[in-house]
C-alpha cells in the first residue's frame, strides 16, 4: 500500500501483473502526463496530474484482471473553427492480462487484452494511456453555439440571405395584379 496520498505518489511504470493479481493488490497514484508522449502529441495540452485507481485479481472464470479508473482534462482543436477546446476524459477499463495472441483469442468478448513480457511484467502507464487515448472524441468540436465557426457561419448565412432575391417575389406581384 502506498502512504501518501493518491495526489504526491507516482503510480510504478512497471509492475508485475502475475505477482500483483496474486495478492489482489490496488494501487492508487498520479502519472505525469508529461511522461506520456503518445497522449501528448494527440493533445494540445492535457493537465498536468493524472489520477488513477487500479486493481489486480481474477474474475469468477480465473482470467487474471487489470481494472481501474482514471481522469485528466485535455485540450485539442475544435474541428469546426481550430480554436482550443478542453474535454474532461474519464476512463474506466477492464482488461484481461494475457501473454501472448494465443491467450488473447481466447478471452470472452468482454474482455480486452493487456499483454505481460515473459516475466509477467507490464508498462502500466502505457495501458493507462491506451484507455485515455481510446477515450478521446473522434471529432472534438465546442458544444452547440460555443464555437466561433458556427457562429461567424450563421452571421454570415443570415446577411447572405437578406441579399438574394425573393424567388417568390413574382408570384407576389402577379397576385397583385
Amino acid at each position: 500500500m502506498m502512504s501518501r496520498n493518491m495526489t504526491e505518489a507516482p503510480l510504478p511504470k512497471r509492475v508485475d501483473g502475475v505477482k500483483l493479481v496474486d495478492v489482489n493488490q490496488e494501487l492508487n497514484g498520479i502519472i505525469d502526463s508529461k511522461q506520456l508522449t503518445r497522449l501528448t502529441s494527440a493533445t494540445v495540452s492535457c493537465s498536468e496530474q493524472i489520477p488513477c485507481h487500479v486493481e489486480f485479481s481474477r474474475d469468477s472464470e480465473r482470467h487474471r484482471i487489470l481494472s481501474g479508473k482514471c481522469s485528466t482534462e485535455v485540450v485539442l482543436e475544435c474541428q469546426r473553427c481550430l480554436e482550443d477546446v478542453s474535454f474532461a476524459i474519464e476512463s474506466s477499463f477492464e482488461l484481461a492480462l494475457v501473454f501472448n495472441d494465443e491467450q488473447a483469442k481466447k478471452l470472452p468478448r468482454r474482455l480486452e487484452p493487456a499483454e505481460l513480457d515473459e516475466d509477467g511484467r507490464m508498462d502500466l502507464w502505457e495501458v493507462i494511456e491506451d484507455e485515455i487515448l481510446l477515450n478521446l472524441p473522434d471529432f472534438p468540436m465546442h458544444p452547440q453555439g460555443q464555437c466561433k465557426a458556427h457562429q461567424t457561419e450563421s452571421e454570415e448565412n443570415i446577411a447572405e440571405e437578406a441579399k438574394r432575391p425573393n424567388p417568390f417575389d413574382v408570384l407576389a406581384k402577379l397576385k397583385q395584379k
